[in-house]
C-alpha cells in the first residue's frame, strides 16, 4: 500500500518557504495529489476535452504565485483557491480561442450554469463557495482511481471493488456473482473505502 501524502496545509507551507524558487519535491507530491481532482473539477464545470490543458495552464500560473509569494493562506480555503483559478483560466481560454470556434471545446454556457453568475474573470481570492459539490465529487473520483490504480490492492480486491460501484449490488449479491464468500467482499468493501476516505482527507 502507498503511503498516504502529507496534510495539505503542511504541503502548501513547503511550496512557499523557499524565497528562490518551489521545493520540488513539494511540488511533485501537489501535482499527484491535485492535478488528477483539477481534471475532473474542469470537465465537470464544462472544460471538455480542453480540461488537461486547462489545468496545465493553471499549476504553471500556481507555480508562478507561489515562486512570486502571492498565495496567502489566512484569505480562504485553498481548495476555493484553484476552483477560482481553474474557472478564470476556462474563461479566459474560451475568449482567447473565440477566433478559432472549430478548435473550442470548453462549453461556456456550461460555466455558467455551473457558476450561476454573470462570465467574468475575478480575483482568485474571491473563492467559491466552500461547500462546492462538484469540487468534493471530483476529489472522491480521484481518490478511488488512486487507490484503485496506484496502490497495492490485489487484483481481486480491484475487480471487488470495482462490481460494486458498478452495479450497485450488495455485497452479498456481488459474493454470489463472484463465488466468493460474502465476508471476503464484504471486507474488501470495507477495507478500500477507508483507504478511500483517508487518502480524499489528505487532498
Amino acid at each position: 500500500m502507498s503511503n498516504f501524502p502529507e496534510t495539505s496545509t503542511t504541503l502548501l507551507a513547503r511550496l512557499a518557504e523557499r524565497e528562490t524558487g518551489i521545493d520540488q519535491s513539494a511540488w511533485r507530491i501537489f501535482f499527484e495529489r491535485y492535478q488528477p481532482v483539477m481534471v475532473e473539477y474542469a470537465r465537470m464545470k464544462g472544460a471538455g476535452d480542453d480540461a488537461e490543458d486547462v489545468v496545465q495552464d493553471v499549476l504553471s500560473n500556481l507555480a508562478k504565485v507561489f515562486r512570486a509569494g502571492r498565495y496567502v493562506r489566512d484569505k480562504g480555503h485553498f481548495k476555493n483557491y484553484l476552483a477560482r483559478m481553474l474557472r478564470n483560466e476556462m474563461i479566459s481560454r474560451f475568449r482567447r480561442e473565440q477566433v478559432r470556434p472549430e478548435g473550442n471545446s470548453i462549453n461556456l454556457a456550461a460555466v455558467e450554469a455551473a457558476e450561476n453568475k454573470e462570465l467574468q474573470v475575478e480575483p482568485a481570492f474571491a473563492g467559491i463557495d466552500s461547500d462546492d459539490d462538484e469540487w468534493e465529487l471530483a476529489r472522491h473520483r480521484a481518490a478511488v482511481e488512486h487507490i484503485l490504480s496506484r496502490t497495492a490492492l490485489s487484483e481481486q480486491s480491484r475487480r471487488i471493488y470495482r462490481e460494486l460501484m458498478a452495479t450497485g449490488e450488495s455485497c452479498a449479491e456481488v459474493a454470489r456473482r463472484l463465488g466468493l464468500p460474502p465476508a471476503t467482499v464484504r471486507q474488501v468493501k470495507s477495507r478500500v473505502t477507508r483507504m478511500i476516505a483517508a487518502f480524499q482527507k489528505a487532498m
